[in-house]
C-alpha cells in the first residue's frame, strides 16, 4: 500500500462491482485502492482439488450494452474470451424425461427442437427462442442514460414512467419456463419488480452462455489484475471503520488511518452497518440506507467426477427442471487440482436457490444428488470429491421483491453523502451483474469528475 495513504478513490468490498470502478478509476489515472474485505479468489481448495468459487455460467458480457463499454477501457476483452471454456455444444435443458440442447447454430438447434418434440410445440419452441435477443433490446437505451434508479417520490416516478420500457411479453411453454428457472442465477431481484432479471438477462444467460471456470469471482480477479497493472492497490486487509470529512472519508485500515476523496462501498448491509457503527448523522443515514430486505442466495455444491461418470451428450451449461427443490443451474467443466489440470476427470458445478438463513452444508449436497440421479444415472459411483459452499463470496443474495411490485435496490449516488458511492449486488438489482457494472461506471465517473482531473489512461 502507499507510503501518502492518501488516495483519489477506496472502494471496500468483495462483489465484483467494486472491482470494476477500482479497475477503472485506476486506468483513468485515479489513485486508487481496493480493499475486498473477504478472502477473495477464483477458486476454492479442498483436499488437492480446485473449484469455482462462482458458478461457471455468466451472461455473455460483450453482448451487454452496460457492461462492453468497461470491459473495453479497461482491455479486459481478449483475456475474458482466452479464459473462457471452449464451447463444445449449446446450452441444454434437461428433465426426467428431458435431454434437449440448445446450440447457437440456428440448423442444429432446430433438429435438436424437432428431435425432442413434435409439429406445433416443436415450432413454437423454436420461434421463441429466435425472439430472445428482442426481449432484451427495449432496455438498451434505457441504460446508455439511465435515470434515478430506483425511483423515488411522485414526480421521479412520473418521469421514469415516461421512458420505462414496456415489459415484453415472454413465451409460453419450456422457452418461457427456462427464463423463469434462470432469472434467479442471472439477477439480484427476480419477478414483477423487475421484468429485465427475466427479459433481459436470464435470456442472454439462455441464448449466449459465457463459461468462465470460476464465474464472476475469476472476473473480479481479472479486474484485480488489472487494476495492479493501471497502478492501483490491493489491500487484503480488512477496513475496520469509515468516518467522513466534508470532502472525503477517513478509512481505518490495518491500524493506519488512510485518506481518500472518494468512497465506493461493494459490500453486504451488514459491512457497511459494520464500518459505520459508532458513527454520525452521514454514517448512520448511510447505514440505514444499505438495508434491504434479502430473502433468498445461490448455493453451490461441486463433485469431481470421472469422465465416464457424466453422459457423453452432457453440455457444458445446463439447467435442470422438474425437481421439487427448485432449478438446478449446472456446469461440467475440466476438473482441476493445486497443481494442475486433471485431465481424466470434470467438475461438476450445481447452484440452486436457498433461503437466506440455510446453512446445513450436508444436506444440500444430499438433495443436489438426489436431484442429479434421474438425468446422470451413473454419476453416483465415479465421485472422487465433493465440496459445498453455502454462502459462496463474493455472494449472490436475492432480494425480496416489494408487495406492490414496485422497484427496488440500492443508488449508485447515495444521498447521505456526495463523495459515497455504491456499487454492489444491489444496485440496479434487477439487471444482474450488467446492473453492476452500471453501476460501477457511475461511481467511476464521478470519482474522476471530483478529482477536479482530466482521465489520463495508465499504462
Amino acid at each position: 500500500m502507499s507510503s501518502s495513504r492518501v488516495y483519489d478513490v477506496v472502494v471496500l468490498g468483495p462483489d465484483v462491482g467494486g472491482a470494476i470502478a477500482a479497475a477503472l478509476s485506476a486506468k483513468r489515472g485515479l489513485r486508487t485502492l481496493l480493499v475486498p474485505m473477504a478472502k477473495v479468489a477464483g477458486a476454492r481448495e479442498s483436499d488437492g482439488w480446485l473449484f469455482p468459487a462462482a458458478h461457471p455460467m455468466v451472461i455473455p458480457l460483450r453482448q451487454m450494452s452496460a457492461a462492453a463499454p468497461a470491459l473495453d477501457e479497461v482491455g479486459l476483452g481478449v483475456d475474458i474470451g482466452r479464459q473462457a471454456a471452449p464451447t463444445q455444444g449449446g446450452f441444454q435443458v434437461l428433465g426426467e424425461k428431458l435431454r434437449l440442447s440448445l446450440p447457437a447454430e440456428p440448423a442444429r438447434r432446430k433438429a435438436e427442437l424437432w428431435r425432442e418434440f413434435a409439429g406445433v410445440k416443436a415450432a413454437e419452441a423454436e420461434n421463441a427462442f429466435n425472439l430472445l435477443e428482442e426481449l432484451g433490446k427495449p432496455w438498451d437505451s434505457f441504460l446508455a442514460e439511465p435515470p434515478p434508479w430506483p425511483p423515488r417520490g411522485f414526480f421521479e416516478k412520473r418521469r421514469v414512467r415516461k421512458i420505462l420500457p414496456k415489459t415484453p411479453a415472454l413465451p409460453d411453454g419450456l422457452i418461457g419456463d427456462c427464463l423463469r428457472a434462470l432469472a434467479p442465477f442471472a439477477a439480484t431481484l427476480v419477478g414483477d419488480s423487475a421484468p429485465e432479471a427475466t427479459a433481459r438477462e436470464a435470456a442472454a444467460l439462455l441464448r449466449s452462455t459465457l463459461r468462465l471456470w470460476g464465474g464472476t469471482a475469476q472476473l473480479a480477479e481479472l479486474l484485480r489484475e488489472k487494476l495492479i497493472m493501471a497502478s492501483g492497490e490491493v489491500s487484503h486487509e480488512p477496513a475496520a471503520k469509515v468516518r467522513f470529512e466534508r470532502k472525503g472519508a477517513v478509512v481505518s485500515l490495518d491500524g493506519v488511518e488512510v485518506r481518500t476523496s472518494c468512497i465506493v462501498l461493494a459490500c453486504s448491509a451488514e459491512e457497511v452497518a459494520r464500518l459505520m457503527e459508532g458513527g454520525g448523522r452521514v454514517e448512520q443515514k448511510l447505514a440505514q440506507e444499505a438495508v434491504l430486505p434479502v430473502a433468498r442466495k445461490v448455493s453451490l455444491a461441486h463433485f469431481v467426477v470421472r469422465a465416464e461418470g457424466l453422459p457423453s451428450a452432457l453440455e457444458e451449461a445446463a439447467l435442470l427442471l422438474g425437481h421439487e427443490s427448485g432449478p438446478l443451474a449446472i456446469s461440467a467443466l475440466q476438473a482441476r487440482k493445486v497443481r494442475g489440470e486433471a485431465p481424466g476427470e470434470r467438475v461438476l458445478t450445481v447452484a440452486r436457490v436457498t433461503e437466506v438463513t440455510y446453512a446445513d452444508g450436508p444436506a444440500f449436497l444430499q438433495s443436489v444428488r438426489a436431484a442429479l440421479e434421474p438425468v446422470l444415472p451413473f454419476f453416483e459411483r465415479h465421485v472422487l470429491h465433493q465440496f459445498v459452499d453455502v454462502t459462496p463470496i463474493p455472494g449472490h443474495p436475492i432480494l425480496r421483491p416489494h408487495e406492490d411490485a414496485e422497484a427496488i435496490g440500492l443508488r449508485p449516488h447515495t444521498e447521505a453523502h456526495d463523495r459515497v458511492f455504491f456499487a454492489s449486488s444491489s444496485t440496479y438489482p434487477g439487471f444482474g451483474l450488467e446492473g453492476q457494472f452500471l453501476a460501477a461506471r457511475a461511481a467511476a465517473d464521478q470519482a474522476l469528475a471530483l478529482s477536479g482531473r482530466k482521465s489520463i489512461s495508465a499504462t
